[in-house]
């Protein structure tokens, strides 16, 4: 069913889901509680109650949200004029663009804490909104040959997990606040969506690499 995947709309609700999506993103599921929503949301419980059956539902709800508003980007992103490589490069733009938003946290505290069904739910909307966007372009890559050696899906999972891995070059990144920490001297330099796409397509390999000072 396609309808279990919109989220709610009503401005209420979106204030609400607003408020407990800082919370979550911020603290993490279980140390969020519907007190504290309604404290940010700045509303009643039978208000919060009115719309939602409880906590899960709201994280389903935030899931919901946020997919949706990154999947028509990146269905924009795939339809970018320029073949396989453009479009890598405007798919990568637009994950790597939303370093306040985890996905990674996101899917552990899915996995962690919500119910069946909830998981579930959440699980098709990543792959609707998320994954479909990526595979298709990746799907178009390997028939007309820029892409080959693997299949379309493999390809797909390696990109979203190199996308969301740079994340951590980002100079606000947990990365970067562990080395600090670590009293680690070391810099650590954002790494661009040209970058990520190129490595992504050549590797790390010293030879056979084409140079990348043009994917930048």
């Amino acid at each position: 069913m396609v309808q279990d995947l919109e989220p709610i709309s009503s401005p209420t609700a979106v204030k609400i889901v607003d408020a407990a999506s800082h919370l979550f993103m911020q603290r993490g599921y279980k140390a969020v509680s519907i007190n504290d929503i309604i404290r940010a949301a700045d509303v009643t419980k039978p208000t919060l109650y009115y719309y939602f059956a409880d906590k899960e539902e709201l994280f389903v709800q935030m899931g919901l949200r946020v997919l949706q508003e990154m999947g028509a980007r990146l269905a924009t992103a795939a339809s970018a004029p320029g073949g396989t490589v453009a479009r890598l490069r405007a798919l990568a733009a637009v994950l790597m663009d939303d370093r306040d938003r985890d996905m990674r946290m996101m899917r552990h505290e899915m996995a962690e804490h919500l119910g069946p069904a909830n998981r579930n739910r959440l699980a098709r909307a990543f792959f609707t909104h998320l994954f479909r966007p990526i595979l298709g372009v990746m799907e178009e890559g390997v028939a007309e040959g820029t892409l080959g050696h693997y299949a379309p899906v493999t390809l797909a999972n390696l990109f979203l997990s190199m996308s969301e891995a740079c994340q951590e070059f980002a100079g606000e990144s947990r990365m970067a606040a562990w080395a600090a920490e670590s009293g680690i001297h070391v810099q650590i330099s954002p790494i661009s969506t040209g970058e990520m796409v190129d490595l992504f397509l050549y590797g790390v390999a010293a030879s056979g690499r084409p140079g990348a000072a043009d994917a930048h």
